[in-house]
């Protein structure tokens, strides 16, 4: 159940910065005011969905998998969504993030 909250944390992050990204370039009007009230809200639920993740995970395992999972997922969805470009450093970079990730998660 754990890892569960710790994936939906990571969903509601990456949703969150998608709207302020989406947002970055409109006028501040109610619309405006409504997605960041949105994406803050989002934010909220994200924050609560990782302090009950971290009941039954370790924080130096849940805090590494959650920053790449969110790199990860927003280098490809701003791919799609924005259509932003990736290149073979960004690619290289990620997989260098994965890599430190499993290290950071070994136990010895």
């Amino acid at each position: 159940m754990s890892y569960l909250l710790l994936s939906l944390s990571v969903l509601f992050n990456v949703a969150s910065y998608f709207i302020y990204k989406s947002i970055a370039n409109r006028q501040n009007d109610l619309l405006w005011i409504a997605l960041f009230a949105l994406g803050m809200i989002l934010g909220g639920v994200n924050i609560f969905l990782f302090t009950k993740a971290l009941k039954n995970i370790r924080l130096s395992f849940a805090y590494p998998v959650f920053s790449g999972a969110c790199i990860a997922l927003i280098m490809v969805f701003s791919y799609f969504v924005f259509h932003e470009r990736i290149n073979i450093y960004n690619l290289l970079g990620s997989v260098a993030v994965i890599i430190g990730i499993i290290l950071l998660s070994v136990q010895v």
